[in-house]
């Protein structure tokens, strides 16, 4: 056995000897070397393995590269070296490069000769400066840089077998595309592109061959249409498609044979997305669910277990339909997500939903958009892809929901959705940025269910009374529950306000408190976080009854900072004293200086508090004017006057003068209604008004 004698020698017979053994092509390796900076000449390896170092910055100077059971047979190789370029080629085993000379291989090539060529390819690939792992060449390709001063750090070499071919005849590929308003290409060989890119041309056929009759039922393929969707497998020569249909996606196989020696690969150019990543052996490569077609594709087979080809990344993008969604929960916060029509919330724990997240999976460019109904807000700003919608540590309740889609694939699914409120329950289903709940009868939704629908299946059930609301009934407002609501409301995106017995006393209107000193130091971001209040009017101090000085509010620095910082809309008033011209003036005067050292704006309302019982009727119908006309010759043009109810409109009112009601007025009267019979800026309902941020009690306005 094994090249061990059989028969005789020295017998003078015919056949005097014979030696057998058997040669196995794997015995073959090859063995490689490296000379790395600072290192110089590493130990020898073989097969794939690296030689080099990688993460270390250090420049591979030489190499050397053997066969191992190759017989006559060579490895020829050459390197690219800084400063020197392309040096000769040399041979098993012989340095290629440069060593002391501290100068990189920026580059090199490898080939085979003799015997060994006929039976295996070399492959191998370079790990270099700044790029890392390229990927593998073979038989003399070049791998690595030039021209770039890139050092070559590491790299592996390999020989890959040569698989016999098929009945000693080659296998080759071609294959052609018929494109929407321009019929069938050419066919185009093994690798090429097929169909076209950037001109919005969508490849609707598609036909493939294999060169060999022998083996025409060796490759299988099919395609996926929005309508269609896949069809059944096609073989070579075949055409698959439909006219008139984007082919959104394809797998292609090889069967019998054909498919123990080969892999096929291949890759898609998709409208909207591009190419995308290679793929093989019957994978989807393009798009599902999102009605974007493929334009161009390219198709290779390669040798069994050649891995040359990088099929890493995104080969397909396969839309399922899954929308998931996360609720902020009253007493719980957020909860998990779920999706496609699960329940995200909690039903029959009387426990409102505050915010809400949606998101789509979704990778070409379409979205989800919603909007949230917040009690005493309104409408909030839209939102999409998993942004925050509604309020976290507020206490707010969510009354409705609009949600829609957004992108293309709008054009080809409908979204639905549906929530449980409080005191009635699941209502309907609404779809496509409907409105969904219940707004200005107290209620709050407790849970929510999203589906997305492909258009023109039905709905994930009944459709009534998606949302509902109340109704007018003269001055009064009626919601859900026939009762009349009170207080201020958001009421279709328009804030009004209804007295306690529900009479409709103003509509757009501002919730507005006055502060001064009294209130203390205000936590004013929660005054905005909150978003209860509307606007604040903040007292600059107090003026003079004849030739004292005005008086600066200890808090009306920090109160004017605060609401500059958070951009909460305000005005200012002045506590007046003024008996006399001078006095007037001079209170102007003093209003005018604290608004330039504080920047604020010349069309900031400015109200003269006029509120001292003990200054007469044609006094202040003297002062009044006075101070005003001296503020508009300043250019300061909204100036109004603020007074209660009775000093406005009783027979003994020291402000019941037709001059002074002339001017923008600011009524005080705490009681269920305001009874003052001309026009006025706003109505100060109570002094006993309760707001998160302010310690104890405070003046609360309704404001037009």
């Amino acid at each position: 056995r094994n090249d061990e004698v059989s028969g005789t020698t020295g017998r003078a017979k015919q056949v005097e000897a014979l030696k057998i053994k058997l040669l196995n092509a794997g015995d073959s390796s090859v063995i490689y070397k490296t000379h790395v900076q600072d290192i110089g000449w590493m130990n020898d390896v073989r097969n794939d393995e690296v030689s080099g170092t990688t993460g270390r910055a250090k420049q591979v100077e030489a190499l050397k590269i053997k066969l191992l059971n190759a017989g006559d047979s060579s490895v020829i190789y050459k390197t690219h070296v800084q400063d020197i370029g392309w040096m000769n080629d040399v041979r098993n085993d012989e340095v290629s490069g440069t060593t002391g000379r501290a100068k990189q291989v920026e580059a090199l090539q490898i080939k085979l000769e003799g015997e060994i060529a006929n039976n295996y390819d070399i492959y191998y690939r370079v790990h270099v400066q700044d790029i890392g792992w390229m990927n593998y060449v073979k038989n003399y390709e070049l791998a690595g840089t030039t021209g770039r001063a890139k050092q070559v750090e590491a790299l592996q070499i390999k020989l890959v077998p040569k698989e016999n071919q098929i009945n000693d005849s080659s296998i080759s590929l071609s294959y052609k595309s018929f494109l929407n308003n321009d019929g069938w290409q050419n066919y185009v060989s093994d690798n090429q592109i097929s169909g076209t890119t950037g001109k919005n041309k969508s490849i609707q056929l598609i036909n493939i061959s294999l060169n060999n009759s022998a083996y025409n039922k060796s490759i299988e393929y099919s395609v996926y249409t929005s309508l269609h969707e896949w069809q059944e497998y096609k073989t070579s020569g075949e055409n698959i498609g439909i006219e008139g249909e984007n082919i959104e996606a394809i797998k292609i196989r090889l069967v019998g044979d054909l498919e123990k020696k080969y892999d096929i690969f291949y890759r898609t150019h998709v409208s909207n997305v591009g190419w995308l990543s290679w793929t093989k052996n019957d994978q989807i490569s393009g798009t599902i669910g999102y009605f974007n077609a493929v334009e161009a594709i390219q198709i290779t087979l390669v040798n069994k277990n050649d891995n040359t080809i990088d099929t890493n990344g995104t080969s397909n993008i396969i839309f399922n339909n899954s929308i998931q969604y996360s609720s902020h929960v009253q007493d719980i916060g957020w909860m998990d997500y779920v999706k496609d029509g699960e329940v995200s919330g909690t039903v029959g724990k009387a426990k409102k939903i505050e915010a809400i997240k949606i998101k789509l999976n979704n990778k070409v460019g379409s979205s989800i958009k919603y909007q949230t109904y917040v009690e005493l807000r309104g409408w909030q700003t839209e939102k999409s892809n998993d942004q925050i919608s509604g309020t976290t540590g507020m206490n707010k309740k969510i009354e409705a929901i609009k949600i829609n889609i957004n992108g293309k694939l709008k054009d080809y699914y409908d979204i639905y959705y549906r929530t449980h409120v409080s005191d009635i329950g699941w209502l309907g289903w609404a779809k496509n940025g409907e409105k969904s709940g219940s707004v200005g009868s107290d209620t709050q939704i407790e849970a929510i269910e999203i589906k997305i629908v492909k258009k023109g299946m039905s709905a994930p059930g009944n459709t009534n009374n998606a949302y509902v609301t109340g109704t007018w009934d003269g001055n009064n407002y009626r919601n859900y529950f026939n009762r009349k609501v009170t207080g201020f409301k958001y009421i279709d995106g328009i804030k009004y306000y209804f007295n306690e017995e529900g009479t409709l006393i103003g509509k757009n209107v501002k919730k507005v408190v006055d502060v001064s000193s009294w209130q203390g130091k205000i936590d004013w971001n929660t005054i905005k976080r909150k978003e209860d209040v509307d606007a604040a009017i903040i007292r600059v101090g107090w003026g003079m009854s004849y030739d004292d000085e005005a008086g600066v509010d200890s808090y009306f620095d920090y109160n004017i900072k605060e609401v500059q910082r958070l951009g909460i809309p305000y005005s200012i008033y002045i506590y007046a004293y003024a008996e006399v011209d001078r006095a007037a003036k001079k209170e102007a005067n003093f209003v005018i200086d604290m608004m330039k050292k504080y920047n604020i704006p010349k069309d900031t309302f400015v109200w003269y508090d006029a509120e001292i019982n003990s200054i007469s009727r044609d006094t202040y119908n003297n002062v009044i004017p006075i101070f005003i006309n001296q503020m508009k010759s300043k250019g300061y043009n909204n100036v109004g006057v603020y007074g209660s109810l009775n000093n406005f409109i009783a027979s003994y009112g020291n402000l019941n003068s037709t001059t002074i009601r002339s001017y923008p007025l600011w009524v005080a009267q705490y009681y269920k209604k305001i009874q003052y019979p001309g026009e006025y800026k706003g109505w100060q309902y109570t002094s006993d008004g309760s707001i998160d941020g302010i310690n104890g009690r405070v003046d609360v306005s309704m404001f037009y």
